[in-house]
């Protein structure tokens, strides 16, 4: 699988971001899309290689994700990044709002809940923006009020980088956040997540929609993976913590 303009990549925020290199992340510039997932947004790796982000998906943004990924809030306010979050009672920032379903979903505006913001923001971004009146205005006047432009969507194609997922180990990316992710919170949970990876491989797959994980050493056993290029993965990471709050 190549990285190309009919890809879209999404950077989730485990320890291996720290692992990738310069060559890595100029190879992610070459998508269509990179998008940032959650504390992603916010990682030091991100910020030491000033990658360009097309989208910032966060699903829990009134749930109490800034107040666990410090500077999260800040960035997620400012971000030229096209804001995805839920569609949900509790009214956040942000570009476009998805609802969250419990299966494959192939309306514009859903997106599969299995367990990781990282499957409902894929499983979105592979549908088209709306084709009718009222959908298209929607996002116009989103695009009006923010000053950024519609970016793609429709893509055949997902590569992800970050998705670590090795049992027990739920710790994230240098400034991504210092909590753990939920997937670790026991190996039931683990198992439940896994198998909404399975589901959300499927479902893709029998749409005619590749999906890959780039991400070294994951894990993750219910996605296709793909080795890396040795240049990818620099000796040390490659960044130290960053004491920025925003």
């Amino acid at each position: 699988m190549c990285i190309d303009r009919q890809t879209a990549v999404l950077v989730c925020s485990g320890p291996s971001l720290d692992r990738l290199s310069a060559a890595a992340w100029a190879a992610i510039h070459g998508a269509a899309a990179v998008v940032a997932v959650n504390g992603a947004l916010v990682a030091a790796a991100c910020r030491a290689h000033a990658v360009r982000l097309t989208y910032a998906a966060a699903m829990d943004v009134r749930q109490g994700l800034g107040a666990k990924v410090p500077g999260f809030a800040v960035e997620w306010s400012r971000t030229p990044a096209w804001r995805v979050t839920a569609d949900n009672a509790l009214p956040a920032e942000g570009e476009s709002f998805i609802r969250e379903v419990e299966w494959w979903s192939d309306d514009p505006d859903e997106g599969y809940v299995g367990g990781s913001t990282a499957m409902v923001v894929g499983n979105w971004l592979c549908n088209p923006w709306p084709h009718d009146a009222a959908g298209r205005a929607r996002h116009q006047a989103a695009a009006r009020r923010s000053g950024k432009a519609v970016p793609p969507r429709g893509f055949r194609r997902l590569a992800y980088v970050g998705l670590d997922m090795v049992p027990g180990e739920g710790r994230h990316a240098r400034g991504a956040g210092a909590h753990a992710s939920g997937f670790s919170d026991s190996a039931e949970r683990y198992e439940t997540v896994t198998d909404g990876w399975r589901r959300f491989c499927a479902a893709a797959e029998s749409r005619g929609i590749e999906v890959v994980n780039l991400t070294p050493e994951s894990g993750l056993r219910s996605m296709p993976r793909l080795a890396v290029p040795a240049d990818w993965l620099c000796a040390q990471p490659a960044t130290k913590q960053s004491s920025a709050s925003g």
